[in-house]
């Protein structure tokens, strides 16, 4: 009975030290400060301006909620082998969604799933109306696809209330919009 065990054992050490070495093949090593994506953004203040790379962006109490999704969507059209754009997207995510998302590394593997797959490295988007309502901002945005095909995200922002980002437009959820099709009776 002690030499199946001894033989499952290593079996499963074997499946694990497999399965760790497809995903660190599969995943890009944290950013370096060699490596250079520069954004600039600016304020409704003339005086205030940043330019940063796109994984040291972070909120600030000066962007408004069109800044940040803007922000927010150039550093994930532009994201890189190192995911600098998926970073980006992390360092906005409200600290109540990211309580709920967990930490970079799951929401690294969470964005490269087929709902949200899409909105990494998409070829153009266009925004629809910005909607603010009090302590929240809803921005719809149509991505194009490098294949063509067009796919709708809600950019849910919040307005912090507390903590360190107090006043900062923060992305509390991104939802993929289904698509819907019209029909008439005419």
């Amino acid at each position: 009975m002690k030499a199946h065990d001894n033989i499952f054992d290593k079996i499963m050490l074997a499946i694990g030290v497999l399965l760790l070495v497809l995903f660190w093949i599969q995943f890009p090593a944290m950013p370096t400060m060699e490596e250079h994506h520069y954004a600039s953004y600016t304020s409704a203040s003339p005086d205030i301006a940043h330019t940063s790379k796109w994984t040291y962006l972070k909120p600030d109490k000066a962007l408004s909620p069109r800044q940040v999704v803007s922000i927010q969507l150039h550093a994930l059209q532009q994201n890189d082998p190192a995911d600098s754009g998926v970073i980006t997207l992390f360092n906005f995510s409200s600290p109540s969604n990211r309580a709920y998302l967990g930490p970079l590394k799951h929401f690294r593997l969470m964005v490269r799933e087929p709902a949200y797959r899409p909105i990494l490295n998409f070829k153009s988007y266009k925004t629809g109306q910005l909607v603010v309502a009090g302590k929240n901002a809803y921005q719809l945005v149509v991505i194009e696809t490098p294949d063509g095909q067009r796919e709708a995200f809600m950019f849910i922002l919040t307005k912090q209330r507390r903590g360190s980002y107090k006043d900062c437009w923060m992305t509390e959820g991104i939802a993929r919009m289904e698509e819907v099709h019209f029909t008439s009776n005419l």
